[in-house]
């Protein structure tokens, strides 16, 4: 699609008050809320596996790839996308993405064979791969450099949790009432959100910051305009892209360092989300309680990303990070350690272990990977740091059950080690520290 394309509305000039009001106060939220249904479908599959496993008398072997398929066809559908999203605009991919996982998410409820529940979960993964890059580049750009932690990190991560929590909500409102039928109906009913929202899109306008990048600087004005925000004073020309500059000098150390953070905050936390009920059920809990003690995990999750909205743009976020990823590392051991002599440590440091995830490292690996490129590249940039972070959770979940086999609980201190990497990575990249800096001051900082 050309960049020549018919302006948005909110490009035109002719915006009326209302449409104002509604990109103001929708325009972050409907694109924040493609997280919602990535928690939701991502999510969903650890709460379904309780019913598959039955239902297909699947081996650990099946159980670790079903749940891994998804993460593999995200990262494919991250660099491909993320680099199309640079190429041609944040706007239309949103399009193509929701209409892809709506008809993926009908055909998972249909299926009769695990080969067949394994492509149908390759392609949902494609679909949202293609809008975690859009929807992350997009909320960067429009966001003012005082709130950009809020927007661009604690926002889509409260969107995301919302999802792994109604999945949980969703199987505990369907056992009963499905049976072993349960899962089809987790599958198809994330159709329904997802084509809401792909009408609501249709409204949105394009990234401000995307068509400055295009030499489009009258059209980045009214959006910015629009959208309540300051038009940041340094407005670069137009430039050629070459993704050659992500290995670059800076860009290449910005690169390496926050893809290999999001990467080992992903393996590190899957054993909170994804895996989550597998690792419940080996330490002894049932299927019901297991559910639960998910729904726990992802409810105080929740109040840790609200408690880091309040700080994450006033503090410095390399100290935030550090901090929390050694908190996240201490509450691993003591799940591991602890845990299988008590039901009450194991329920505190297992929450203590969400709280921690969620209110520090989870949300930072999303701002970081925003922050990182410039606008001609942000979308393939954060494309490949997501496709990392998804491959080693897709790792995770392959290796989470036979390790659960071999090592019970003491698999989850093996993934918390990931934290001290994490706190070390924070520790040794001082250019990780942008609370209060312009987008593009951050991307012309030298690592």
């Amino acid at each position: 699609m050309p960049t020549t394309q018919s302006p948005a509305p909110a490009a035109t000039g002719s915006v009326t008050p209302q449409q104002a009001r509604f990109a103001r106060r929708w325009t972050p939220r409907l694109v924040a809320f493609g997280e919602f249904i990535d928690g939701y479908d991502l999510l969903v599959m650890g709460a379904a596996m309780i019913f598959l496993k039955p239902a297909f008398d699947l081996t650990n072997f099946q159980v670790g790839w079903l749940g891994a398929i998804a993460f593999i066809g995200a990262a494919v559908g991250l660099v491909v996308f993320g680099d199309l999203s640079d190429r041609f605009g944040r706007k239309v991919i949103f399009v193509i993405n929701l209409v892809f996982f709506v008809a993926a998410s009908i055909a998972a409820a249909f299926v009769t064979e695990v080969w067949q529940l394994m492509i149908a979960r390759f392609l949902i993964g494609v679909a949202v791969g293609m809008d975690i890059p859009t929807s992350h580049a997009f909320l960067a750009e429009m966001s003012p450099k005082a709130r950009r932690g809020r927007i661009a990190g604690s926002l889509p991560n409260m969107m995301w949790l919302g999802g792994a929590i109604t999945s949980v909500l969703v199987a505990l409102a369907l056992r009963d009432a499905a049976g072993p039928d349960t899962w089809r109906w987790m599958f198809g009913l994330a159709a329904i959100p997802a084509l809401a929202v792909l009408i609501a899109r249709q409204f949105l306008p394009e990234s401000p910051r995307w068509l400055r990048a295009q030499g489009r600087h009258e059209e980045a004005r009214r959006v910015f305009e629009l959208l309540g925000v300051e038009e940041p004073k340094t407005a670069p020309a137009a430039e050629q892209r070459d993704l050659r500059e992500l290995l670059r000098g800076g860009a290449g150390r910005r690169l390496a360092v926050v893809a290999a953070f999001f990467a080992f905050n992903s393996f590190g936390g899957a054993v909170a989300t994804v895996a989550g009920p597998l690792v419940m059920t080996a330490a002894g809990i049932g299927a019901q309680h297991a559910l639960y003690f998910s729904l726990g995990g992802y409810v105080i999750g929740l109040v840790g990303v609200l408690v880091g909205a309040l700080v994450i743009d006033r503090i410095n976020r390399r100290t935030m990070g550090i901090a929390a990823c050694l908190g996240v590392f201490a509450a691993g051991l003591g799940i591991a350690y602890l845990g299988p002599k008590s039901d009450g440590a194991l329920l505190v440091f297992w929450l203590a272990y969400s709280l921690l995830t969620w209110f520090g490292p989870g949300v930072l690996a999303w701002v970081w990977s925003s922050e990182a490129f410039p606008t001609q590249l942000r979308g393939v940039g954060s494309g490949l740091t997501q496709a990392a972070a998804r491959l080693t959770a897709a790792l995770n979940v392959t290796l989470v059950p036979t390790m659960l086999e071999s090592f019970g609980l003491k698999t989850v201190a093996l993934a918390a080690c990931a934290y001290v990497v994490c706190a070390g990575l924070v520790a040794a990249s001082p250019f990780l520290a942008t609370t209060g800096v312009e987008l593009e001051e951050v991307n012309a900082q030298q690592a």
